[in-house]
Parts: structure tokens; sequence; C-alpha cells
């Protein structure tokens, strides 16, 4: 059990990082949809 190749990790650094971009991006989301109808409702 010491030596199984076939373990695999539950945590996983891509999940962090999704995790993480996630996190950070949902605050930005309604800026960047007001910059887009400033800009491009004429």
């Amino acid at each position: 059990m010491a030596n199984d190749k076939g373990f695999k990790e539950v945590f996983n650094w891509w999940y962090f990082l999704g995790i993480v971009l996630a996190l950070v991006s949902f605050p930005l989301v309604h800026i960047l949809a007001g910059w887009y109808v400033f800009f491009f409702s004429n």
C-alpha cells in the first residue's frame, strides 16, 4: 500500500489555480461588463 502506483492525489494544483482565478474574476465581471456597455452602447 505504501508504494501504490495507481494512487491519484486528490489535491491538484490545477484545481487550486482554477479556484483562485474564479474567486478573483467573479468580482471583476460587473466592471468589465460595465466598460463594455459604456464603450459599445453608442
